[in-house]
């Protein structure tokens, strides 16, 4: 009984020490950044930063931000880690089988370097802008998407589609057709007959060569002589009755020109608007007829 006791009091001295080794060890790995180490990562923050390793830089800028380093070149750190943090780029990643559901049990690989071994947190990983690789790894298969990431981009999803893995069956829902791009057919196209155009055309011209005729002519008639009355202030046989006449003539006619471009004119318009057909109405000759106050006529729609 005696000597059991100075056993159990060496044990608890021995536990002592190791609860107070354990206790200890903590606060050795705190131990505060050097003076040394904070100029350290001051400096090959700033290199890191101009070389466009921006990931790298942000981290070690982070470093010498700590309350331990000299005030000047924490002041600077923290500074230009705040700066950093907006200019850094983030990526987050996706991976889907054929049939679209999402494959978390894959690992990601960015220029190389794994990034990630599972996809089931969604988080965004920080990375450099500029041109990178990303590999995905899922099931034995492989993916690759080349992209430029800019700076300041936040959160770009790149995806990847496993289409080998749970593949969409070959079969739609009616069991045939799946995979195949549905038929498009061409819209119809809508025709005009082209004696529309010629009426139209014609008419135009008729219609603006006979007004023209017709103002030129009456401008034509002598001052002394009236229009409206069809009289003239002069001696029986002056010359002024003979040019008159003429003239009223001439201009009679580019009236009548003018009436019938009119029609023509309309005629042309009604047969454009109501007998168009499309590719799979019929294109048959149709009869139309023409009236107006001075003359009369057929006009023969159709595609000539």
């Amino acid at each position: 009984m005696t000597s059991a006791r100075p056993i159990t009091l060496i044990g608890l001295a021995l536990s002592g020490l190791t609860i107070t080794g354990l206790a200890a060890s903590p606060i050795a790995a705190a131990d505060p950044i050097s003076k040394e180490q904070c100029v350290d990562a001051h400096s090959r923050g700033q290199d890191a930063k101009d070389a466009g390793k921006l990931s790298l830089a942000h981290k070690l800028f982070l470093t010498c931000a700590q309350p331990a380093c000299p005030a000047l070149i924490q002041g600077d750190c923290a500074r230009f880690a705040d700066d950093l943090n907006r200019q850094q780029s983030s990526l987050t990643f996706v991976a889907r089988d054929g049939q679209g559901a999402d494959l978390p049990d894959t690992a990601v690989y960015v220029d190389d370097s794994l990034i990630v071994t599972r996809l089931d947190d969604g988080k965004a990983h920080e990375v450099d802008p500029g041109r990178h690789t990303v590999r995905f790894t899922s099931g034995g298969k492989e993916q690759t998407v080349t992209l430029v990431v800019g700076t300041g981009e936040k959160g770009r999803a790149v995806v990847a589609t496993f289409g080998a893995i749970n593949p969409a069956p070959a079969g739609g829902p009616s069991g045939g057709s799946a995979g195949r791009a549905p038929e498009v057919r061409p819209e119809p196209i809508t025709h005009h007959p082209k004696g529309a155009y010629v009426l139209l055309i014609g008419g135009g011209t008729a219609t603006l060569g006979g007004g023209a005729l017709a103002l030129y002519e009456l401008g034509q008639v002598p001052k002394n002589c009236s229009v409206s009355s069809g009289h003239c202030t002069a001696p029986p046989g002056d010359p002024v009755f003979g040019k008159a006449k003429s003239s009223v003539q001439n201009a009679n006619i580019g009236f009548a020109v003018a009436g019938l471009g009119v029609a023509a004119a309309v005629g042309g318009v009604v047969w454009y608007v109501t007998k168009s057909y499309t590719d799979a109405e019929g294109t048959g000759n149709v009869v139309m007829p023409v009236v107006t106050r001075d003359s009369a006529g057929l006009a023969l729609s159709g595609s000539f």
